[in-house]
């Protein structure tokens, strides 16, 4: 779940300004507006340091299906990946795509080839 800035601060206000007049900051109330600011920025972190960025590498084979498998596992599929493979001379090459899963992409190429792909979730 994604947290937005205005979430946090409208459960900032409901719990500490936004209560009734007179009545006391409810303990409960507190640590849960402190919480979700905390998971807030821990979530701008993890978007600033690229946390959320995924890597494969893998060799292919021409003409066989080559499985890049993500070093960590997507949620679902919504990702957008951006693959690049090489020959032994450092030539880009062609590269079709047989699936998509949540763990990994499955390509083909036509000649021998390094490669390599990254991808991050749609949405961050």
């Amino acid at each position: 779940m994604i947290i937005t800035y205005l979430q946090v601060k409208n459960a900032i206000i409901a719990f500490l300004t936004g209560r009734p007049e007179g009545t006391r900051v409810q303990v409960e109330d507190h640590e849960a507006a402190e919480i979700l600011l905390l998971d807030y920025i821990e979530q701008i972190a993890n978007i600033a340091t690229g946390a959320n960025i995924r890597e494969a590498h893998a060799s292919a084979t021409a003409g066989v299906n080559c499985n890049l498998t993500w070093n960590t596992v997507f949620p679902n599929t919504n990702y957008t990946y951006t693959v690049n493979g090489f020959d032994n001379h450092g030539n880009p090459v062609e590269i079709y795509l047989i699936s998509k899963s949540s763990t990994k992409i499955v390509i083909k190429t036509l000649v021998n080839a390094t490669m390599t792909a990254i991808a991050i979730p749609q949405g961050t």
